[in-house]
């Protein structure tokens, strides 16, 4: 075994929670939870040497959306924007379709399974691979948060939910926490259900814009999306609850709290979500 490699391996068995010294300062104690127990194989990637990219890029959409864009738009009358929305749907449906196709040749049609798959820090290329598309998998999700920009020039601000800004926020910042702690293993199949989801998703959005006899075709397929959300985050949970196991990852459990907690929470929303729109109306 190589020095290198050797470097590689002490890095993954070191635990997320657990402190090497109780008498460490704060900068001892970023230092570890940044450069020690992160995968260094991504630290000189853009946004991931350290959280600050992330969090100013979230702190701008989240100023933009709740204060500045509304305040912008206050005496401006709603742009249309639908050539807009016909591109970047199509470009969203299909990065994700790329992405999803990049994470399953990365190894799980060669050698991960559904099952606990413990991360492992390597110099695999294919391990690299698939670190690389957890990448792009964090750079798609910034690029979705244009969701809710459009929804504030087009004054949609009835689809500025809580649940829609708290997904994109959240959404992002777990995925960052994957790409930069395990961007292998079994963190990387709750990526799989999302790409899957997102062509859909996109594609129907994409409906949606090419005017009012392809909208009166698909909107009755519109709670039809919040089902397959609710599926996605079934799958994810499922998945996820092995992580929670004490024979399973065990160095990466705080992961697993983060992202079971995430999703239960998301999981409650949407189903709250599908109950007033459409559980309701019905009964109505």
């Amino acid at each position: 075994m190589s020095a290198d490699m050797y470097k590689l391996e002490s890095r993954c068995e070191k635990s997320l929670l657990n402190l090497p010294s109780k008498n460490m300062g704060i900068m001892d104690i970023y230092h570890y939870f940044i450069n020690e127990i992160s995968d260094p194989r991504v630290s000189d990637w853009l946004l991931m040497s350290n959280p600050f990219g992330i969090v100013l890029i979230l702190l701008a959409y989240l100023s933009f959306v709740l204060y500045l864009g509304p305040f912008y738009m206050k005496e401006r009358k709603p742009y249309a924007l639908t050539r807009i929305m016909i591109c970047y749907n199509v470009f969203v449906a299909t990065a994700s379709a790329v992405i999803f196709y990049g994470i399953v040749t990365s190894g799980y049609t060669t050698h991960l399974s559904v099952g606990c798959e413990p991360f492992v820090i390597s110099d695999d290329p294919m391990s690299l691979n698939m670190a690389r598309w957890v990448w792009w998998f964090l750079i798609l999700k910034i690029i979705e948060l244009a969701d809710t920009v459009i929804f504030i020039f087009r004054k949609k601000y009835n689809q500025m939910s809580f649940l829609h800004v708290y997904h994109h926020t959240m959404t992002l910042f777990t995925v960052w926490l994957s790409c930069k702690y395990a961007p292998g293993g079994m963190w990387t199949f709750i990526m799989l259900p999302n790409c899957a989801v997102h062509v859909i998703m996109y594609i129907y959005y994409l409906c949606t814009c090419l005017g009012p006899k392809m909208q009166k075709i698909v909107t009755p397929w519109k709670k039809y999306m919040t089902l397959l959300q609710l599926i996605q985050f079934t799958v994810m949970i499922a998945h996820t609850f092995q992580a929670l196991l004490p024979s399973c990852e065990p160095t990466r459990k705080p992961l697993a709290y983060i992202y079971m907690s995430q999703i239960v929470f998301l999981f409650y929303m949407f189903v709250d979500y599908y109950k007033k729109s459409y559980l309701r109306k019905k009964i109505e």
